[in-house]
């Protein structure tokens, strides 16, 4: 596990001064939230909250947010937070290791993704104090913040696999400059069972490969798309390639710490030029044995793309000898093959079918996956050589139509077949941009401007609908997109504008934390808050799961079902997700205390 280094280490006396200290009489007003509310830069009304109760698992990031108001003139924000103590049982979760903060920063949201979006300067972009995997500082503190806006900060702590069950109690200190200028208190219910490092739901997330997102925003594109110029990147010895590999490790273990998987993490694989089998376990090997320097020790890709040269793809042998490797190593069931995206589009049915029965010639362990719904698949003739099949959730659970989950019943019932599911530009409401999309339905969305719950509620749908795992098609679309196709993105810089497909962060999940806009001197992924809120999201699905699979599937559904209809029709009230969330904490917290709950 990668260290993580405080900030503004503050004597311990004056990070633990009570939350009930007053301020200044025309002091900034600091109040603090959980992680469900997103709050405007413009933001001129000041909450009242001084305190706070969360609760967590073992091994899980519990995540909290503070928010500063100056109103009579501008501030130097800093923040500081303090170790989290359980004094009973003489027990510490240390700020230097376990304890992350960053700074929220803003995008104007001009043109909403569908009417039930919300415009203005919205918080997504977390810059983080210090890069827990390079151990850079970074500069998310100081900020200056203008008189009558809002500055927050988003915080959390990761529990210990081994911390004592009970309560944790710490402190938020917030500074104008060098002074103290208030305090919050957070109170911290560590429960009795722990979740896993790698995620029980599969997960799918794409990055870009070739151009290189990262190479592009960090050094420019150049005349080959930023291939000449990722040579700069630290580490790499001066060759492209290295450096598009250490990228791709580095985005990876960033993901796994979200609980995602960037299923596209191999550069390129054998029989490439120079590419050996030895290389390929030395450069991807602890990314799927889950020894990779991650924070969530043990954490490992549940998916894996297979990607030899593009003209190696459907060569039998080649096939087979990624299938004999991967087996050799324990790691076949996370390999698959993207055969065909959204046909007829990505490719002809006809091409589709040709495709997995090539992959299949091959070797049949190796996995196609192809996006389509199960009459589109059927229709075509593709369901015999279909692995796994991914429809976008529109079609999974039909507006004003039936739930279709049980169709693929029998699909499922043959050997090593899969469902998983998508999002697409469909479930924020239109995939042309500038077309607003209805307001008679709330689908899941990735959204900048859509609502924290409809950023989280994906992975409970999944839960619901028995899905297998989750599909996204690249975090990083707006890093390079305008250097290939012009005005693709809302503007060249993924910091002003990630307006994409009609909608505000379509295909852009994190940012690309250059030197220029973090400091340090190695370009990192920067998390957002929906990407946060996508982390909780499969932490809530290890909550639902273990419930089920301790024979308690019909409480988990229950609570879930309390603000859930549909995947169109669910409560978006903060409240209530946290509320079912407390109680499937509560009910796994009693079946791990007496006993009843395999850990």
């Amino acid at each position: 596990m990668v260290a993580h280094l405080s900030v503004l280490a503050l004597p311990l006396a004056c990070a633990l001064v009570t939350a009930t200290a007053g301020f200044a009489a025309a002091g900034p007003s600091i109040w603090i939230t959980g992680p469900l509310v997103k709050v405007l830069q413009t933001n001129t009304m000041a909450g009242a909250a001084q305190s706070l109760q969360i609760f967590a698992a073992r091994n899980e990031f519990a995540d909290f947010q503070v928010h500063a108001l100056p109103t009579a003139a501008p501030m130097q924000m800093n923040v500081q937070v303090s170790d989290f103590t359980n004094a009973k049982a003489g027990y510490v979760i240390h700020r230097a290791k376990d304890v992350f903060v960053y700074r929220e920063a803003y995008l104007n949201i001009t043109t909403l993704s569908d009417q039930n979006g919300t415009p203005g300067w919205t918080p997504d972009p977390l810059v983080p104090t210090v890069d827990p995997y390079t151990e850079e500082a970074r500069n998310a503190f100081p900020v200056t913040v203008a008189a009558n806006q809002t500055q927050s900060a988003w915080i959390e702590v990761l529990v210990p696999a081994g911390a004592p069950a009970g309560t944790y109690k710490g402190t938020v200190t917030v500074l104008d400059g060098s002074n103290v200028v208030g305090h919050v208190s957070v109170e911290l219910d560590v429960w009795a069972f722990a979740l896993p490092s790698t995620a029980t739901l599969k997960s799918a997330f794409g990055v870009s490969n070739d151009p290189n997102g990262m190479c592009i925003q960090a050094f420019g594109a150049g005349s080959d798309f930023g291939y000449s110029e990722c040579a700069r990147y630290p580490g790499s010895g001066g060759n492209s390639d290295t450096a598009i590999e250490l990228i791709h490790r580095a985005e990876a273990t960033f993901a796994l710490d979200h609980r995602v998987s960037i299923s596209q993490s191999i550069y390129v694989g054998p029989p490439a030029a120079g590419v050996t089998w030895s290389q390929f376990v030395a450069q991807y090997g602890a990314l799927l044995n889950g020894t990779a320097a991650t924070l969530l020790e043990g954490a490992a890709l549940t998916t894996i793309q297979y990607a030899p040269p593009a003209a190696d793809t459907y060569t039998a042998s080649v096939i087979a000898d990624w299938v004999a490797h991967f087996k050799a190593h324990g790691w076949l069931a996370a390999l698959f093959d993207y055969t065909c995206d959204e046909p007829p589009n990505g490719c002809t049915w006809s091409a589709a079918l040709l495709q997995e029965q090539a992959v299949h010639a091959g070797s049949p362990k190796m996995k196609t996956m192809i996006t389509t719904d199960l009459a589109g698949a059927t229709q075509n003739n593709l369901l015999r050589d279909l692995n796994i099949i991914a429809p976008v959730v529109n079609d999974m659970e039909p507006q004003g139509g039936s739930n279709q989950r049980s169709t693929y019943n029998a699909f499922l019932k043959g050997e090593n077949r899969h469902l998983w599911w998508y999002q697409s530009c469909s479930s924020h409401g239109s995939c042309s941009n500038g077309v607003v999309g209805p307001a008679s339905a709330t689908w899941p969305s990735y959204m900048i401007d859509a609502s924290p719950v409809r950023n989280r509620v994906f992975q409970w749908l999944a839960f619901i609908d028995r899905i297998q795992g989750e599909l996204y098609y690249t975090a990083d679309w707006c890093w390079y997109a305008n250097a290939i196709t012009a005005n693709t993105c809302g503007d060249s810089d993924p910091w002003v504008s990630v307006y994409s497909f009609g909608g505000n962060g379509d295909g852009t999940l994190f940012y690309p934390g250059t030197p220029a806009k973090i400091g340090g001197t190695t370009p990192v992924p920067v998390p957002s808050i929906r990407f946060k809120l996508i982390r909780d999201g499969m932490q809530d699905y290890e909550y639902l799961i273990a419930l089920s699979k301790a024979g308690e599937d019909a409480f988990a559904r229950a609570k879930a079902k309390t603000f859930i209809t549909n995947a169109y029709t669910f409560d978006n009230d903060p409240q209530a997700l946290a509320t079912a969330r407390e109680a499937l904490g509560q009910r796994l917290n009693q079946l791990a205390l007496s006993g009843r709950l395999a850990q």
